[in-house]
């Protein structure tokens, strides 16, 4: 009876266990390890809302730099939000940019591409830098790919914020699944 079980733990259990260990490893390295992007000269940095964890700062300064003259930041959350709207309205914005504070509409993700693929067209803009946190870098690709009609290079900050990895990689799961169920951008071409 012993090895009966033995033999089953071991054809069957283990595999299985490892099979899921490796999807897992697969899964997180994806979002925590996306393919680096090198900024060049376009038309808008956009600097997607979220964590104060540096990434107001990189899109300026990337402004400041010369990729673009024009500056926006996602803000849905207006002067509430000190850092970005210090950013897009206040003594933070790039020194010889036009800045935007972007009320995206509905505050996720994917409102935020339609909310800017709507700014883009309205000002003539037909690429941009689009700035965001490293484990979110694969969503916002995959969402600007689908929500924005321009060309976008996605590029992050290297933290990985306050919540954790384990917290921002279901995050993005979840953030997924929610746009492959939803398909909120269908109607854009």
């Amino acid at each position: 009876m012993v090895l009966k079980i033995r033999h089953l733990l071991l054809k069957r259990f283990i595999p299985l266990l490892l099979s899921v260990m490796v999807i897992c490893g697969l899964v997180l390295a994806w979002f925590v390890f996306p393919s680096k992007a090198e900024p060049k000269k376009v038309d808008v940095v956009l600097v997607i809302a979220g964590a104060s964890d540096g990434r107001h700062e990189y899109g300026a300064q990337l402004v400041e730099d010369g990729y673009a003259s024009n500056y926006v930041v996602s803000n849905p959350s207006g002067s509430r939000d000190k850092v970005g709207y210090a950013h897009c309205a206040g003594n933070k914005r790039p020194e010889g940019a036009t800045s935007y504070c972007m009320d995206p509409y509905p505050v996720i993700t994917s409102g935020e591409a339609r909310t800017f693929n709507d700014l883009a067209k309205e000002h003539g803009w037909e690429s941009a830098l689009v700035v965001t946190s490293r484990t979110h870098t694969q969503r916002v690709r995959t969402m600007f790919d689908q929500c924005y009609t321009g060309e976008s290079t996605v590029l992050n900050v290297n933290s990985l914020g306050r919540t954790g990895l384990y917290n921002a990689v279901l995050h993005e799961i979840g953030g997924y699944i929610k746009f492959w169920i939803t398909a909120p951008c269908a109607d854009i071409s």
